[in-house]
C-alpha cells in the first residue's frame, strides 16, 4: 500500500471505490496519508464500523487510538485527524484507556456516546475539559459512579442534551452531590427532611443551557429520584423519566409553581409507581406549556385524565402506552392533533366528540385475540355502522394513506407498506388516532 503513496488522486479514488467494507476503508486511511486525505470526507465526521464488533481490537476507538499513536513519518499528523470528528460512539465493548486517548485528540467533538462502566470523576472531567464543544452526552452503561461524578461537567458550557442510563451509586448511596453543574440532581440523604431553603443547590445550574434530559433505569427497579434532586433548569424543554418517579413528583408538590422547568414542552413519564396521581396532576399544573406528553406503564385515574384537558391547555400530542385500564375521556381537547393508545383498554364510545382536530383513526391489530385484549372490538362497530367525524384508515397499501399523511413516505415496490412506513405514519401524522398493541 505504501507504493501507492505517489499515485494520482484518480487512481486512489478508483481503489477506494472498490473497497466494500467500511472497516477496510479505515485500514487504508490509517496507513497511508494520501488514502486518509481521500477518505476523510467519507469517514471521519462520525467514525464507525459497519460490521458489529465482537472484539476490542475491531472497535473504532481502538482504530482511532492506533492512528493517534503512529509516528510522524508514518502517519497523518500533518492533517489533524481528530479535528474532523464531530460524533463519536464509544458504546460497544470499549475500554476506558482507549476512550481517554481518543478524547485527548478530538477537541471538536459535539456528540458523545459512552458505554463504559469504570468511570470516575476525573475521567468525566477529562472529557469535559478536552471537548469544549460537547453539546450532547449519552451514558448507555450502568455507571458505577460516585458523588461528584457529574460535577465535572460544569466545564461543558455548551451541553444541551444529557442522557443517563443507570447510576448505581447515585441511586443506592446516601451522598449525592452529583450533577450540581449540568443540572438536576443534587441532594444529600441527610438533607431530605430539611426545609427546601436549606438544601444545597449549585449556582451553576442557573447558568446551564440544558434543553433535554433523559434518565433511564433500563429495567432496574431504581427509585432514581428518591435521593436525587433536580435543580432549577430554566432552559429545559424535554424531560424523559423512565424509572420510579414518585418521589421526585411528590417533591415537586412542595415547590412554587413554574420553579423547576418553566419552559418544559415535551414530557415522558414511564414506570411511575405510587398509590395516587395527585403528584402527577400537580406537576401538570406547574408546567402548563407541555405540548407533547407520553405516559407509559403507570396507573392513570380520572383525575389525571381530567387534568390532561383542563391543565395542559397547549397539549397537541398525547400517547398512553401500556397503562392497563384507562378511564374514558370526558373533557374536550381543543388543540390535540395526535393521539396514540397502545397496550391498554378504554371505553371508546363517543370518544371522537372530545377531539375536534382529529380526522382519522387506525386500529393496528396483529391477531384476532388482540381485539378482546384492547377492548376495542365494539369500536369497530361504532366506526363502521354510525356516523363519525373520524375516517377509518386500513393502511394496507400506499394508496390507502391520505395525501396529507404521506409526508416523506416513499412508494415501495407494489405499493405496499412495511413496518417502517407504519411506524413513520404513527409517529408523524397529524389528525390521527392510532390504537394498537
Amino acid at each position: 500500500m505504501s507504493n501507492l503513496g505517489d499515485a494520482p488522486h484518480e487512481v486512489l479514488s478508483l481503489v477506494l471505490s472498490n473497497v466494500d467494507r467500511q472497516g477496510d476503508l479505515y485500514q487504508c486511511a490509517l496507513v497511508n496519508k494520501n488514502f486518509y486525505a481521500m477518505t476523510n470526507p467519507l469517514l471521519w465526521r462520525e467514525p464507525q464500523l459497519v460490521a458489529r464488533c465482537t472484539k476490542r481490537e475491531d472497535t473504532i476507538l481502538n482504530r482511532l487510538k492506533q492512528s493517534f499513536q503512529l509516528s510522524h513519518n508514518q502517519c497523518l499528523h500533518s492533517t489533524p485527524l481528530g479535528h474532523n470528528v464531530c460524533k463519536l460512539n464509544a458504546s460497544n465493548i470499549n475500554r476506558l484507556q482507549d476512550l481517554l486517548v481518543v478524547i485527548n485528540n478530538v477537541p471538536l467533538v459535539e456528540e458523545l456516546v459512552i458505554g463504559i462502566e469504570t468511570f470516575e470523576d476525573h475521567d468525566m472531567e477529562q472529557i469535559a475539559l478536552n471537548c469544549p464543544l460537547l453539546n450532547c452526552l449519552s451514558c448507555t452503561s450502568n455507571l458505577d459512579g460516585y458523588d461528584r461524578l457529574f460535577d465535572r461537567l460544569r466545564h461543558c458550557t455548551n451541553l444541551r442534551e444529557l442522557s443517563i442510563r443507570h447510576c448505581i451509586n447515585l441511586c443506592e448511596r446516601g451522598h449525592l452531590h452529583c450533577t450540581s453543574l449540568c443540572k438536576r440532581r443534587i441532594r444529600h440523604r441527610a438533607n431530605l427532611h430539611k426545609p427546601i431553603r436549606h438544601r444545597r443547590t449549585s449556582h451553576l445550574q442557573q447558568h446551564c443551557p440544558q434543553e433535554k434530559v433523559r434518565l433511564d433505569s433500563h429495567g432496574f427497579k431504581s427509585k432514581y429520584t428518591k435521593d436525587l434532586f433536580f435543580g432549577v433548569i430554566p432552559t429545559l424543554t424535554h424531560l424523559d423519566m423512565d424509572y420510579k418517579t414518585g418521589g421526585f413528583l411528590r417533591y415537586c408538590q412542595l415547590l412554587p409553581p413554574l420553579s423547576l422547568f418553566p419552559v418544559l414542552t415535551d414530557l415522558r413519564i414511564a414506570n411511575c409507581q405510587f398509590p395516587d396521581n395527585d403528584a402527577v396532576v400537580s406537576f401538570f399544573q406547574a408546567h402548563p406549556l407541555i405540548r407533547t406528553l407520553s405516559l407509559e406503564k403507570m396507573q392513570i385515574d380520572l383525575a389525571v385524565m381530567t387534568s390532561l384537558a383542563t391543565d395542559l391547555i397547549h397539549l397537541q400530542r398525547l400517547s398512553l402506552i401500556n397503562n392497563g385500564p384507562i378511564p374514558p375521556f370526558t373533557k374536550t381537547f381543543h388543540r390535540l392533533e395526535k393521539l396514540t393508545l397502545r397496550g391498554g383498554s378504554m371505553s371508546t364510545l363517543h370518544m371522537a366528540m372530545y377531539f375536534p382536530n382529529l380526522r382519522y383513526i387506525h386500529i393496528s391489530i396483529r391477531n384476532s385475540t388482540s381485539l378482546h385484549t384492547l377492548s376495542i372490538s365494539s369500536y369497530f362497530k361504532v366506526l363502521i355502522n354510525t356516523p363519525t367525524n373520524l375516517t377509518y384508515l386500513p393502511l394496507i397499501n400506499h394508496d390507502s394513506v391520505p395525501g396529507d399523511l404521506k409526508v416523506h413516505l416513499p412508494r415501495r415496490m407494489g405499493g405496499q407498506l412495511d413496518q417502517e412506513d407504519l411506524d413513520h405514519i404513527r409517529d408523524t401524522a397529524l389528525g390521527l388516532v392510532w390504537i394498537g398493541q
